[in-house]
């Protein structure tokens, strides 16, 4: 029985690393895995616990598996919300209050006072030397709630007639996952506490559980590619290029490498990239011609360059080699992208006759128009990256960016502002009335009539759903309030087409107001966490305009 717990850690361990190093890693990746660490702490520490005889070392292994299993609970909440597609549930507000019963019951693990939690008794038989007092309840208390809570959010999940097939499919993994923990969970408490004196011996329930579930979960999610969406449409874009591409992260480890390129350069996927390796593959001139340009790559790292390699590799016999930075948001440096591109049509032509320059030029042109082109589509993108698609209004990643920067300013300077949260009260009934194109469409007219109000330097942004956020940079108390009341009579006298009959709609909005007009340099020192303080209390005024009867302003507190 002692081997049978260090066997559900090996089959964890083995299954954390077959999800770590097959799957791109996305926010699921992350939660699943976090979960998984958890799964793998009680096998463990209960194997630990049984290979020493020392009192003190025992109740630290006990303890160390009973703080994983502490945070079973809310693990699991979380996991089953992303993955059954409602962390939407779970706002950066209530995290802290979400957790709070898992704290709780770590920290009762932790203290243990006089042995209240957990006591070995040496006196007694070895089957019966672990004693659970009445703060063990306590764990298990927070384990039934959190799991109360699940089962609740997943049945509710599965009633909903409008989620499609494949939601549905990991809403029920979920499900019969959460049911399998509670079967080996009741089953361990049933045999290794009230029937231990039957039995006479202690059968690792718990951790066969974890086991059975994880090896469940990981099949379904593997079975149904829940993790790799994002990494076949990768794959699938990068191999239908007839250019080779190699991806690289900042410590120049291999991410990604396209099938045009594979046959001609020995590389794999999650090597370190080494120039003098990559150059050995070549001769002579190409070989320093490379060794060259990884040179003046580490000497400019922000700039794009190339060269043009001279090799003898099948029919190809010229290549441009370039190698340029992946920037992110701040402009660092997050990685590399080196494209191989076969230009040997192209030197041949300018090799075989001068007569030909012509044509040439003509390339050249083509080329400088592939370059306009892909230019403009750069710009298309990161204006994509930046606004909503459905609504062309900004969108909250842009505007969280941009308060960031704009509230360091303001309350260096001491330049008042304001910020607006409003949304479409009975939205969802417009919806269900007249479709979601009509509702589509309310949203746009909505967003271009609020457009009409704001002034050039307002930002407006969609924050999620019908919600919607508007900066007023250099606006006051009374500034703001006029512009609030015009957003609100606008919206209000706005009429959509409901695209039945001559029928209109017409909606009403709720609104939360947040003017800054006192500042505290000491919140320079933490400018994400003062917004997050700012669009919380925005979010307050907006809940309490709701919850006071709709279409009405309501001004924060605290402003």
């Amino acid at each position: 029985m002692i081997w049978l717990d260090f066997s559900m850690f090996l089959i964890l361990a083995a299954l954390f690393l077959y999800v770590f190093s097959s799957s791109t890693v996305t926010v699921l990746h992350r939660i699943y895995l976090l979960l998984h660490v958890v799964f793998i702490m009680w096998p463990l520490f209960q194997f630990a616990s049984q290979t020493t005889s020392e009192t003190s070392f025992r109740i630290l292994y006990l303890s160390a598996s009973y703080i994983g299993l502490s945070m079973l609970g809310v693990g699991w909440l979380v996991f089953i919300l992303y993955l059954s597609g409602q962390s939407y549930v779970i706002r950066k507000s209530r995290r802290l209050v979400l957790a709070i019963p898992a704290f709780l019951s770590v920290a009762v693990v932790c203290w243990n006072p006089a042995g209240m939690f957990l006591q070995i008794n040496n006196e007694l038989g070895p089957v019966k030397q672990l004693q659970h007092g009445p703060l063990y309840w306590v764990m298990i208390g927070q384990l039934l709630l959190y799991l109360s809570v699940s089962l609740i959010l997943l049945i509710h999940k599965l009633r909903m007639q409008d989620e499609s097939t494949r939601q549905r499919q990991m809403v029920r993994t979920a499900l019969i996952g959460l049911f399998m923990l509670a079967f080996f969970a009741i089953g361990d408490l049933l045999v290794n506490i009230y029937f231990i004196d039957l039995l006479n011996n202690y059968i690792p329930l718990i951790s066969i559980g974890l086991t059975t579930t994880a090896v469940y979960i990981v099949n379904a999610i593997s079975r149904n590619r829940v993790f790799d969406i994002i990494g076949i449409v990768q794959r699938d874009v990068m191999n239908t290029m007839s250019t080779g591409i190699l991806v690289m992260d900042e410590n120049d480890v291999i991410l990604e490498i396209n099938k045009m390129l594979q046959p001609i350069l020995k590389l794999r996927i999650g090597d370190f990239f080494q120039p003098f390796s990559l150059a050995a593959q070549f001769k002579d001139e190409p070989a320093r011609q490379l060794l060259a340009l990884f040179e003046s790559q580490r000497m400019r790292p922000m700039e794009r360059l190339e060269v043009e390699l001279n090799i003898n590799f099948n029919d190809i016999c010229y290549v441009v080699v370039q190698s340029a930075p992946i920037l992110d948001g701040k402009k660092r440096i997050i990685g590399r992208v080196l494209t191989f591109q076969d230009v040997t049509e192209l030197r041949m032509l300018v090799e075989e006759t001068n007569s030909q320059n012509e044509l040439l030029q003509q390339r050249n042109k083509e080329l400088l128009v592939m370059q306009d082109e892909l230019s403009q589509a750069n710009r298309k993108l990161e204006q994509m990256a930046i606004t909503d698609g459905l609504t062309g209004c900004f969108n909250r990643r842009y505007l969280l960016q941009q308060l960031e920067s704009e509230i360091v300013s303001n309350i260096r300077y001491g330049i008042p502002f304001s910020l607006f949260i409003f949304d479409l009260d009975h939205f969802k009934m417009i919806n269900d009335r007249f479709g979601h194109l009509a509702g589509d469409e309310v949203l746009c007219s909505t967003v271009q009539a609020v457009r009409r109000v704001l002034r050039p330097t307002d930002v407006l942004a969609r924050f999620g759903g019908e919600e919607f956020t508007v900066y007023l940079p250099h606006t006051n108390r009374e500034q703001a309030d006029l512009i609030a009341e015009q957003v609100k009579m606008t919206v209000e006298q706005n009429k959509v087409p409901s695209g039945i009959g001559d029928g209109v709609v017409s909606v009403t909005i709720s609104m939360g107001v947040r003017t800054i007009d006192r500042f505290d340099l000491d919140n320079l020192t933490d400018p994400k966490s003062y917004l997050r303080e700012l669009m919380a209390e925005a979010d307050a005024a907006l809940y309490e305009a709701k919850y006071s009867g709709r279409n009405r302003i309501v001004k924060s507190k605290l402003a």
